[in-house]
């Protein structure tokens, strides 16, 4: 683990410090460091590990405890600021972990205008930075806070991942090891009894020294991966909470960031400063009639923002366009410029286009169909490659939580390793709601996966076999009291025609009660083009009911995808995947997207 990270100026002036383990804070450290730096200002330039260095602080010095110690740091110039993480060696695992440390705490740092307003108060503005004296924290206060806040739970939340990843490798290369010397130790059995097999010339099998052919069965060699459990896989505290009467509801993306936006947008308390300038604000500031010119610049700069993060031309000139109808001849608030009124109508904008336009309460619909004994159906289309059948998984765990039977249906007939990917996805459901199930087994009706979840497949085939499979999927998920139905379907390109033409009549078939397209927030502005054909492939008389947008923990701050899927089709998102566990499926946040995007 690291011991400690902080930011300090060039004089030593320390602006945050975190000891990580929970003790004093070593200036001690701090000191060695800035004088390291001052006896080899070369080292300054030196780059390492991307773009941060790393130095070896030798032990010495008045101290009798003094040791050795690494730090990795990164010095921006305007301002001029040292971040810096220490640690006892530099080992691979510490080097990431401070790397780890560094980005996240820059990228909040500036996600907070912390710099911003340093360079201000080094500029002489705040009432206590008049004459000589210079607070270059004068008024930052909090959003110092809420960077501690924010980094202490992101940096815990990060670690504990990658410990529990750590620990499933080592596991999986033990077990793999174990397997290796299984199939070693049986093959030279095997291979000191002779024994083998000919085909004689009638064509029948004959075996060689059968009375040691059970030697030959290694059909249960692979059964020591069970020895682990998939439960180390999974955060489910991270995933979501259940509710007084029962319910497991998922938690909404990054909980905590979005709570504290929220709060942050409260008004804030009127400083001595407001009452100086009282006049200023409500008679010489503000109430200004907003014309065509005045937002021309403002508005293409703001479109030039939302593009670089994703949102499709297009989608971005209409969000234009409305900031300009709902602003024009208005007037501003006091003390507010132009340009902060219309990015709060922008702010406006984009919430409007990503909530929800009518409710989706899934858990009661599907409670409602259970109690007239009909299994709930949902189907997933969607690109190739999009995370169609992890997704879906996800959405099974999330189901299983709430005490639904789920049978997943294999309607990919055509991608060749489909069907067994499935397979493996019912065997980790099964074993995450009976730890007592083997994997590999069949359940009493001879099906993957046990008495929660299982497998419905029927091979591989056309395009005709799909709708027979979902056919027959539901009158045996309804025989065997299935509470839900999730199908799995292949991945198709949306701009092929005769790829896209077989989802109408399997809708009209099968009729499922929700149809859900997996979109990834990579694909950037072509999403808007496969929101609509994918929509338009339904018919006139059936839409999609709503998006989940995988893969959101690869973009960072270009979450444009879900502005376009939504502009483009009036279609909400309900989900959104933030990794590979099936605990990374969170509700989206609209507050949370709008943050990031207007960032």
């Amino acid at each position: 683990m690291l011991e400690q990270f902080g930011i300090i100026t060039p004089q030593g002036q320390v602006l945050y410090q975190y000891n990580i383990s929970g003790k004093r804070f070593a200036e001690v450290q701090i000191n060695k460091f800035i004088a390291h730096l001052i006896a080899s200002p070369g080292a300054k330039g030196a780059e390492h590990n991307g773009k941060f260095s790393i130095v070896n602080i030798n032990s010495g010095g008045p101290t009798k405890n003094a040791r050795g110690f690494c730090t990795m740091y990164h010095i921006t110039k305007q301002p001029e600021l040292y971040y810096f993480a220490t640690y006892s060696d530099a080992s691979l695992q510490l080097n990431d972990e401070a790397e780890e440390i560094l980005t996240l705490a820059l990228s909040l740092w500036d996600s907070l205008k912390l710099n911003l307003g340093i360079i201000d108060n080094l500029n002489g503005k705040g009432d206590k930075n008049e004459h000589n004296y210079v607070d270059i924290l004068q008024g930052l206060d909090d959003a110092v806070r809420k960077f501690d806040q924010y980094l202490k739970v992101k940096y815990e939340a990060s670690i504990k991942k990658s410990h529990v990843l750590k620990e499933k490798t080592s596991t999986e290369s033990y077990q793999k090891k174990r397997n290796n010397d299984s199939k070693g130790s049986k093959k030279k059995i095997a291979q000191s009894n002779a024994s083998g097999r000919k085909w004689g010339q009638n064509g029948m099998m004959e075996e060689i020294n059968s009375k040691d052919a059970s030697l030959l069965d290694f059909s249960a060699e692979g059964d020591e991966e069970n020895s682990y459990s998939i439960n180390a896989t999974i955060e489910k505290d991270s995933f979501g909470n259940r509710t007084e009467n029962g319910e497991f509801l998922i938690k909404e993306i990054d909980e905590l960031l979005s709570k504290e936006k929220v709060t942050s947008q409260q008004p804030a308390k009127e400083t001595t400063l407001d009452n100086a300038f009282g006049f200023l604000k409500k008679h010489v500031l503000g109430n200004k009639t907003i014309t065509e010119q005045d937002l021309n610049s403002i508005l293409e700069q703001m479109k030039q923002q939302l593009i670089t993060k994703n949102v499709a031309p297009e989608a971005a000139a209409f969000l234009m366009d409305q900031v300009s109808k709902d602003l024009v001849g208005s007037k501003t608030a006091g003390w507010t410029s132009v340009e902060i009124t219309a990015r709060e109508a922008l702010t406006k904008a984009l919430t409007q286009v990503l909530t929800p336009g009518v409710s989706v309460d899934l858990l009661h619909e599907i409670q409602k169909k259970a109690e007239e004994k009909q299994p709930y159906v949902f189907s997933i289309v969607g690109v190739n490659g999009v995370g169609k059948s992890t997704n879906l998984s996800k959405l099974a765990f999330w189901l299983l939580q709430n005490n639904f039977k789920v049978l997943i249906v294999a309607c990919d007939t055509f991608r060749s390793g489909a069907i067994e990917q499935l397979r493996v996805h019912v065997e980790n459901l099964a074993q995450l709601t009976d730890e007592s199930h083997i994997r590999g087994s069949k359940n009493k009706r001879g099906k993957s996966g046990n008495d929660h979840v299982e497998l419905f497949e029927a091979g591989y085939g056309g395009s005709d076999l799909v709708t027979k499979i979902a056919k027959q999927a539901i009158k045996y998920a309804k025989d065997q009291d299935f509470d839900v139905v999730l199908m799995d379907t292949a991945g198709r390109r949306h701009n092929d025609a005769t790829l896209m033409s077989p989802l109408k009549s399997f809708a009209e078939q099968a009729n499922p009660d929700k149809i859900i397209m997996v979109g990834e927030a990579l694909v950037g502005t072509d999403s808007v083009q496969q929101a609509k054909n994918f929509n338009n492939a339904f018919g006139k008389a059936r839409d999609i009911d709503f998006f989940i947008v995988s893969k959101c923990d690869t973009v960072g701050q270009m979450l444009g995808t879900m502005v376009n899927m939504v502009y483009a089709t009036d279609i909400p998102i309900l989900f959104v995947g933030v990794g590979q566990t099936y605990t990374d499926l969170r509700t989206l946040s609209v507050n949370w997207a709008v943050n990031i995007l207007m960032s």
